[in-house]
């Protein structure tokens, strides 16, 4: 299993934003530092920006900033913004039905795994992604 593209863009700017300890972040400064998508990336700030994770600031030197605090932003706060979180709730095989009734081939093997994945993604927090060891964004 892996992120959307949309899902690793917004997490990787977010974390950038939160370790680079400027006050405002323009998109055309995000996209050439990260190697982002320009017109991607500004869908993805506004998308975030509706969910109240950032906000924007119009005019000359304005830009976008987190407003909520990084400690109860979750990864999959992130995620449900910007994909959805079905993608990680669902049958690995893609069946519509998969439960303990009706499981598919892989369903006692998934299950665990998969709410461990859940699990992550609803502990770990933005301020505790941008105070990791990683220098990679």
């Amino acid at each position: 299993m892996r992120l959307y593209k949309s899902s690793e863009y917004a997490i990787r700017c977010l974390v950038a934003m939160a370790q680079g300890g400027e006050d405002l972040y323009s998109v055309k400064y995000l996209s050439d530092s990260l190697g982002i998508p320009y017109k991607f990336l500004g869908r993805l700030m506004n998308r975030l920006g509706t969910a109240g994770i950032v906000q924007g600031v119009q005019g000359k030197g304005g830009g976008f900033r987190i407003v909520r605090p990084m400690e109860s932003i979750r990864m999959a706060d992130v995620v449900e913004v910007v994909e959805g979180m079905d993608n990680y709730e669902r049958c690995i095989l893609g069946f519509d039905r998969c439960d303990e009734e009706n499981p598919c081939p892989m369903h006692e093997f998934w299950t665990g795994h998969k709410d461990g994945i859940l699990d992550m993604m609803n502990t770990v927090t933005l301020a505790q992604m941008a105070a990791g060891k990683s220098q990679r964004l």
